[in-house]
C-alpha cells in the first residue's frame, strides 16, 4: 500500500479521534495504514514532528479563507473570525488543543502572512507579531480548558465567556493602534 505523507497526516487525525493523544504513535499508526515502521519515519523523523504536522494540517483547510477576501476586511473582524474558527476546529478534535498545545509551526515563515492584515492597519511588525500570538495563545487557552471541562457542568457558557475575552482583547488592541497612528499625525505627513 502507497500513502502519501499528506494521507498518513489525515489518518492520524482520524486515530486522534479513536484514541485521543495519550493513545496515539506512530506503531498505532503504521498499523491503521498497513504500513510498517520505516515507511512513516521516511516521512516523519519522530512523533514530534507527526504531531507538528498533525497541528499544522487540522487548521489549514480551516483557515485558508483568509489569505483571500477576508483578509482585506477589517483588522479586528479578520482576526475575531480566525480566533473563531481556531477554536472550532481545535474542539472539533477530540483532544485537538492540546495536540495543537504541544507543537510549532513546520515552516519558519508561518507568521508572515498572518501579520499583513495588522500591518495594513498601521501596527509596526513587532506589535503585529503580539497581537497574533496573544490572539492565539488566547483562544488555544479558551479551547484547552474547554476539552478538559467538557464533562463537568460549567458555570458559565464556554462560547460566552471566549466571545468575552475576545472583544476585550480586539478592543484593546484596537485602542494600541489608534493611539500609535493618530489622525492629526497622518494629516501632518501630507502637509509635509
Amino acid at each position: 500500500m502507497v500513502v502519501r505523507r499528506d494521507g498518513y497526516v489525515r489518518a492520524a487525525l482520524e486515530l486522534l479521534d479513536e484514541v485521543g493523544l495519550d493513545g496515539l504513535s506512530l506503531r498505532k499508526l503504521g498499523e491503521k495504514l498497513g504500513v510498517r515502521g520505516p515507511a512513516l519515519y521516511t516521512h516523519f523523523k519522530s512523533k514530534q514532528a507527526l504531531l507538528d504536522q498533525m497541528a499544522e494540517t487540522m487548521l489549514d483547510d480551516q483557515l485558508s479563507p483568509l489569505d483571500g477576501p477576508l483578509a482585506t476586511a477589517d483588522w479586528g473582524e479578520w482576526l475575531a473570525w480566525r480566533a473563531r474558527t481556531i477554536r472550532r476546529t481545535l474542539l472539533s478534535y477530540r483532544d485537538g488543543a492540546r495536540l495543537h498545545a504541544g507543537t510549532r509551526p513546520t515552516e519558519r515563515s508561518a507568521m508572515t502572512p498572518l501579520i499583513k492584515p495588522l500591518l495594513a492597519a498601521g501596527f509596526d511588525e513587532e506589535d503585529a507579531t503580539y497581537a497574533i500570538l496573544a490572539i492565539s495563545r488566547y483562544t488555544l487557552g479558551c479551547a484547552i480548558d474547554e476539552q478538559q471541562h467538557a464533562e463537568s457542568d460549567h458555570a458559565e457558557d464556554p462560547a460566552a465567556s471566549f466571545e468575552y475575552g475576545l472583544a476585550r482583547l480586539i478592543a484593546g488592541l484596537r485602542a494600541d493602534v489608534d493611539v500609535a497612528n493618530p489622525p492629526d499625525r497622518d494629516v501632518a505627513k501630507l502637509l509635509d
